[in-house]
């Protein structure tokens, strides 16, 4: 099945506000380039030994701490509310490596992903945002999603993508959804909208294997 959306979505293109990339979340915080290696050696110790994860939840955020068997730490934070995944990466002694963020419906970068030298200063730079090819940003893809489902499917899993159509490039956000788990498993449905204007170019049926997240 395929639905051909008609209406667009041209305010979002104007009220990035939307995007919230200002959010700390997004933010790589000055005493975040630095992890206290001492502090938390005993939970070091631990996870090396034991193969575990160092995990702290407050109110809004999950904290967690992985160790490679080399030591370096990789620090992964969760904002509860929005599902944006804060991931910053610490060589054996605490000094910073790389910074990133991505959404827990997707392991895609939002923005860039950044690599530093020993010293702190930035080694590397990826975009990873394009928004030349994407204005509509992650959350504008969402909202106009959550505006067009059924009322009972969830969102499941958001991707960018580019889609040949007539000949024409479009560049597109495919946004899934699923079937509440009451409902057992069947169908759910894509939705294929246009990163450049915000419009809703199909909807199309699509088999999940399980209800769980993609």
């Amino acid at each position: 099945m395929v639905l051909v959306g008609c209406n667009t979505y041209k305010s979002y293109l104007i009220n990035d506000d939307l995007c919230n990339f200002d959010d700390p979340i997004f933010i790589l915080k000055e005493e975040e380039r630095s992890f206290d290696v001492i502090k938390y050696k005993t939970a070091i110790d631990i996870a090396l030994n034991t193969g575990r994860q160092y995990v702290l939840i407050d109110n809004k955020h999950l904290y967690i701490y992985t160790w490679s068997d080399d030591k370096s730490i990789t620090k992964t934070i969760k904002d509860k509310k929005s599902g944006i995944i804060k991931r910053i990466g610490y060589d054996s002694i605490g000094k910073i490596k790389s910074f990133s963020n991505h959404h827990i419906y997707n392991s895609d970068y939002l923005q860039d992903i950044i690599w530093y030298d020993l010293d702190g200063s930035i080694k590397k730079k990826e975009d990873y945002r394009k928004a030349d090819k994407y204005p509509i940003c992650y959350r504008e893809a969402l909202s106009i999603v959550t505006r067009e489902k059924r009322r009972k499917d969830s969102i499941a899993g958001i991707e960018k993508n580019k889609l040949i159509k007539k000949g024409k490039k479009y560049y597109v956000w495919e946004v899934y959804t699923k079937v509440p788990k009451r409902f057992g498993k069947g169908r759910s449905r894509k939705y294929v909208i246009d990163a450049q204007t915000g419009k809703l170019l199909a909807v199309r049926k699509v088999y999940m294997a399980t209800n769980d997240v993609l």
